[in-house]
């Protein structure tokens, strides 16, 4: 199964300064707000909202790239690879690919030759219970992070299992589970570890969701935490989203009534990020606004860019999901659709955020080709004149 396709992709390319205390440079107050009113013109807002010029944006560039593919990562002679459930890149360009099929991961070097496979099926150290839809996996400090889950159908996961990639040796396990929970009182009340960060202090950032069939169309929230390798939370919820907007509608037509709950990518999402520094940044969909953030939580900046939402059509909404394929059942989607009430007038504006390796920003934005994401770079130190 490959893991690269060929399509086309715009990228706009920005260079930013993100201002930082304590560089060596002289003293310049940090500002509050980045805000990018034009393509060719930079201004600071404070925080009393009084705006100055600060710069002028050069070296900024609008390149179309098509993408071809250069190399395929799956089965060979050595392996036979099952379902995907993700995969990863380290520094050295490896690919590791986690198999539901096989409960492992399968490591490849560069040019996609088998290296070996890394865990194995069961309930001891190095072992996984099993390989998840939701299975993630996150490359830290040249270690492979895996999170182990009880059974392939469970939406969270219980622990993580650690391995060098020196030598692809098994690490240690940490525990995500935390049995101080209920100090923390109604704010973690239902809610489960999901995605995981490694930080920098060996400690993990923890988000923690509610189950989608327990909240289903009421507001919830994430909440985030700070935990040790034992699963121990040694910070408080100190950070919260709003979680996904879900979609419940009755099927009836069938002998057996039930309930489809969807989400859709035309409601506005919570976007969130981690960089090399544990610096966050966080998102809502419907703005080009960016928040960053301190490793622990304290507000630094916003990068805000005025975009043009795409309007959106209910009737082309329906005609789009009417025959699309959906283990909910033949048209289901679209009478979801024609029955949801107070319909966003727009799409959002950002479908995903992204830190690399080099602190920079991906901001992937909706534009009129819903087969194409218009990525937006944004230099964290950048040119600045």
């Amino acid at each position: 199964m490959n893991l690269f396709k060929q399509e086309k992709l715009c990228l706009v390319v920005f260079t930013l300064l993100f201002i930082a205390s304590g560089s060596g440079e002289p003293d310049v107050e940090i500002p509050d707000e980045i805000y990018i009113p034009q393509l060719n013109e930079l201004q600071v807002v404070d925080s009393q909202n009084e705006a100055t010029e600060l710069d002028v944006i050069e070296n900024k560039s609008t390149v179309t790239i098509d993408f071809e593919k250069s190399q395929t990562f799956g089965s060979t002679d050595d392996v036979l690879v099952g379902v995907i459930s993700a995969f990863a890149v380290d520094m050295q360009d490896r690919v590791y690919i986690a198999d539901r099929n096989k409960t492992a991961v399968h490591a490849f070097d560069p040019e996609g030759t088998y290296e070996t496979s890394i865990g194995r099926q069961g309930q001891g150290p190095a072992e996984f219970a099993a390989i998840s839809p939701n299975t993630t996996l996150r490359i830290y400090s040249n270690r492979l992070y895996v999170p182990n889950y009880e059974n392939s159908y469970n939406f969270f996961p219980d622990r993580i299992e650690v391995f060098n990639l020196d030598d692809f040796s098994f690490s240690h396990t940490i525990k995500l589970l935390p049995k101080n929970k209920g100090d923390f009182g109604k704010k973690l009340t239902l809610h489960f570890p999901l995605n995981f960060y490694p930080r920098n202090d060996g400690r993990l950032l923890v988000s923690h969701h509610r189950r989608p069939d327990e909240y289903k169309d009421r507001d919830s929230y994430i909440r985030y935490v700070i935990q040790d390798s034992m699963g121990t939370i040694v910070r408080g919820p100190f950070l919260e989203q709003l979680d996904r907007k879900l979609m419940v509608y009755l099927v009836q037509d069938t002998e057996i009534p039930y309930n489809a709950i969807r989400t859709f990518p035309f409601f506005e999402k919570s976007l969130f990020a981690v960089s090399g520094d544990d610096c966050i940044y966080t998102a809502r969909s419907g703005d080009f606004k960016i928040n960053k953030l301190s490793p622990d939580g304290d507000y630094i900046q916003q990068i805000h860019y005025p975009f043009d939402n795409l309007s959106l059509s209910k009737n082309e909404l329906i005609r789009r999901y009417e025959n699309e394929d959906s283990p909910l059942g033949d048209g289901v989607l679209a009478n979801m659709i024609r029955e949801v009430e107070n319909l966003p007038e727009t799409w959002p504006a950002l479908n995903d955020l992204l830190v690399d390796d080099e602190g920079r920003l991906w901001v992937s934005t909706i534009v009129d080709d819903f087969d194409t994401y218009e990525w937006w770079v944004l230099e964290e130190t950048g040119a600045y004149h």
